[in-house]
C-alpha cells in the first residue's frame, strides 16, 4: 500500500572546503512490496537542485538504489562495503561518479521508519566528498 508521508531529512556533506548541512522537511509517498521500500518525493528548490524527483529504493539486504530526474539525473546505488560508478547528468553536462557507502542501516516497516547512510562521492578516484544522509518517514497528520 503506498500512503502519503511527511519526510526529513538532513544531509551533511564534508570535502575540503569544510561542511555542508542541508535539511528538508517535505511531503512523500511511501510504500513497500517485496520487502523492498519505495520512497518518493520532490526535491524543491529548498535542496538547492531545483525541479528534482527523488525516488529511493531500500532493498531488503539494505542497499538503497537512489533515483532523481528532472533538472539533474542520475542512478546510483549504495550498498555498505561496495564501490558503484553512476553517470551523474547535470545542465553544465555529464560526469562519472563513483559511490563507496560506509554504512547503510534502516529501521523501516509499514509505518515508516529511519534510513541512515554514509557514502563517499569520488570522481577518478579522487574523494569529491563524504556524505552522511538521515531520513525519518512517518504519516501524513
Amino acid at each position: 500500500m503506498i500512503k502519503d508521508v511527511i519526510i526529513d531529512i538532513k544531509g551533511t556533506q564534508e570535502n575540503d572546503e569544510g561542511k555542508n548541512v542541508i535539511e528538508l522537511n517535505t511531503e512523500g509517498r511511501f510504500g513497500s512490496k517485496d520487502g523492498e521500500y519505495f520512497l518518493s518525493y520532490d526535491e524543491g528548490e529548498l535542496s538547492g537542485l531545483g525541479n528534482v524527483k527523488t525516488v529511493l529504493v531500500v532493498r531488503p539486504d539494505h542497499s538503497v538504489l537512489l533515483t532523481r530526474s528532472g533538472s539533474l539525473e542520475s542512478r546510483f546505488e549504495i550498498e555498505a562495503g561496495k564501490r558503484s560508478l553512476s553517470a551523474y547528468h547535470t545542465p553544465e553536462g555529464e560526469m562519472m561518479l563513483g559511490f563507496y557507502g560506509e554504512s547503510v542501516e534502516h529501521d523501516l516497516s509499514e509505518e515508516g521508519g529511519n534510513i541512515s547512510m554514509v557514502y563517499t562521492i569520488d570522481s577518478n578516484l579522487e574523494l569529491v566528498s563524504r556524505n552522511t544522509v538521515k531520513i525519518s518517514v512517518r504519516g501524513a497528520q
